[in-house]
Parts: C-alpha cells; sequence; structure tokens
C-alpha cells in the first residue's frame, strides 16, 4: 500500500504480483478496448510467432471476444493457419 501511495503520482499504473500475471492483465485489459463488432463477418488469422510475451490466457481471451462476430478463426502465419473456428453455415429455404 505504501508502494503504490508513492508510485501513483509518478507511475503509469501499479500492479502486484509476477510478471506473468501483469502481461495477463495487461492483455484482458487491451482487448476490454476492442470493439468486436467491426471484425462481423472477417475472416480472422491471429498471428503465432511474436517477439513479445504473448500469455496463453491472451489467445483465450481474444477466441472468446471474437467468436460471435467473426465468420472465421484461424491461428498461425498466413502460409500454415491452423483452423480455431469456422461459423456454421445457414441454409436458406
Amino acid at each position: 500500500m505504501l508502494v503504490t501511495a508513492n508510485a501513483t503520482p509518478v507511475a503509469k499504473d501499479v500492479f502486484q504480483g509476477t510478471p506473468a500475471e501483469y502481461y495477463q492483465f495487461i492483455y484482458r485489459e487491451l482487448l476490454r478496448a476492442v470493439d468486436p463488432a467491426q471484425y462481423e463477418d472477417k475472416r480472422i488469422v491471429i498471428k503465432g510467432c511474436s517477439d513479445k510475451p504473448v500469455p496463453p490466457a491472451a489467445y483465450v481471451e481474444l477466441t472468446k471476444l471474437l467468436r460471435p462476430f467473426a465468420k472465421s478463426i484461424m491461428f498461425g502465419e498466413p502460409c500454415s493457419t491452423v483452423p480455431v473456428f469456422k461459423k456454421p453455415r445457414v441454409l436458406k429455404k
């Protein structure tokens, strides 16, 4: 509490936890700012390789966020994607 009280005026944010917990927290916060409706009926590729650490929980949150909107979600690099989700086609009568 003392660290938070003294750091708050000069720090962008104060977080208590491990680095892994911080990455999970910050990715969750960043994903809350995304409007998933902009991906309505879009094909989405979630990049697999990164030089920044991406916690597995971020992929879980992103999939939960986009699934209700996306036409399809794939994971990996454009030349070798792995299908994660595909919206079922609705047959018209």
